[in-house]
């Protein structure tokens, strides 16, 4: 059995042990690959078998490993641009794709989505599905639709009043392939009002969140059950065209009342509320890249997911907002539509065209999309990193 070290320092078996013990991810305060944890536990069973007398040589080695791998995170850390304004130097150009028309009949588009590599959108009661390798359109009659969330999987369309229909709020579940409905849900509804319901989707569930003119109502729903949906009433009406946002395992939206526009933060599984702070002006919410981004009237601000800490992302009202591929898309002062590092906030990337009627931008990945009108006919837009 090995004794202590009779120079007084710790023995070469309690210096193995103790830095096995410092490079858990527990202890680290950064994060180190997997690959690096690999060569340095081998090399440390390595020095176990060697002459015990080495250890004080292995200590420097392992720190030395632990440093080279740890010191360009912390330089990059360090290094970014600060968060109050736009650095506009050398953004990188997406290379714009074909423009794909839609149905002659789809006038007015009034909701956007996109997942795995079909396009979905919907305007003057049709419902268009754009292959986004093939450019194949297909349409099929609808509602009046508000707002649109796609998975893979699963289409799920909000549904409000329109004249002539049924004074409700409604939402359908449609599956990818066709496009064709397999359920329907009713919804707390304001017939009357301006503001539709608005649905977020990930994997089999979609939350959904419709105001009843007085109250907002968030409703959780999942794909092929016949469970009641999980809901949580809200003071407060919807707030903006777009204040909903799931991420990580929190869902997002933000409601207006008598004191002004609320953001409240609620468990993703279950609704439970978690946090509520005051946004005032909110209207459009996004999340992404473990931040959620919260466009005002005159900013949009970037917060941690459990809504402690806040920081200016950009200065300028936006007409749109949305993330993809740790970029953050938006317009600054309603100018040059521009991806921002959702990090840094300085400008990393720009496309060619704007953000489309209401704000009907959506990323997916490496591909940005929008829809825009010409000439009374609307078309898809792509753009995507150049080659």
């Amino acid at each position: 059995m090995a004794g202590p070290d009779m120079t007084g320092g710790p023995s070469p078996v309690d210096v193995e042990r103790r830095l096995r013990d410092l490079l858990t991810d527990d202890h680290l305060t950064v994060r180190v690959p997997a690959r690096a944890l690999d060569a340095v536990h081998t090399g440390v069973r390595r020095r176990r078998r060697r002459a015990r007398l080495a250890s004080a040589t292995a200590v420097v080695a392992v720190a030395a490993t632990v440093g080279a791998v740890a010191t360009p995170a912390l330089l990059h850390r360090s290094s970014r641009a600060p968060h109050d304004h736009v650095v506009t130097a050398k953004p990188e150009p997406w290379t714009s794709g074909p423009a794909t028309a839609l149905p002659t009949a789809l006038r007015s588009p009034s909701a956007m989505a996109v997942s795995g590599g079909v396009v979905w959108v919907a305007g003057s009661g049709v419902l268009a599905r754009v292959d986004a390798t093939s450019r194949r359109v297909t349409s099929m009659p609808t509602g009046a639709v508000s707002d649109l969330a796609a998975t893979p999987r699963h289409l799920w369309v909000a549904l409000r009043p329109a004249n002539g229909t049924a004074r409700s709020c409604s939402l359908e579940l449609h599956e990818t392939n066709s496009g064709s409905s397999v359920s329907t849900y009713t919804l707390p509804c304001d017939a009357d009002g301006a503001t539709g319901p608005v649905v977020t989707a990930n994997g089999p569930r979609a939350w959904v969140a419709s105001d009843d003119g007085t109250r907002t109502h968030l409703r959780l729903y999942t794909a092929n059950t016949t469970s009641p949906p999980v809901e949580r009433v809200l003071p407060g009406r919807l707030a903006g065209p777009r204040p909903l946002a799931i991420g990580g395992t929190s869902v997002y939206v933000v409601t207006s009342g008598t004191d002004g526009a609320v953001l409240h933060r609620l468990s993703a599984t279950d609704l439970t509320p978690l946090a509520t702070i005051a946004v005032p002006g909110a209207r459009l919410v996004a999340y992404g890249s473990d931040q959620l981004f919260v466009a005002d009237a005159a900013s949009v601000a970037a917060y941690r997911p459990d809504l402690t800490a806040r920081r200016t992302f950009v200065a300028g009202a936006v007409s749109a907002l949305t993330t993809g591929d740790d970029l953050v898309w938006c317009d600054p002062g309603g100018g040059k539509l521009s991806g921002l590092d959702a990090h840094a906030g300085t400008a990393a990337a720009t496309a060619a065209f704007s953000p489309g009627p209401v704000g009907l931008l959506r990323a997916d990945g490496t591909l940005l999309w929008s829809v825009q009108v010409y000439g009374g006919r609307a078309v898809v837009l792509s753009a995507q990193r150049a080659a």
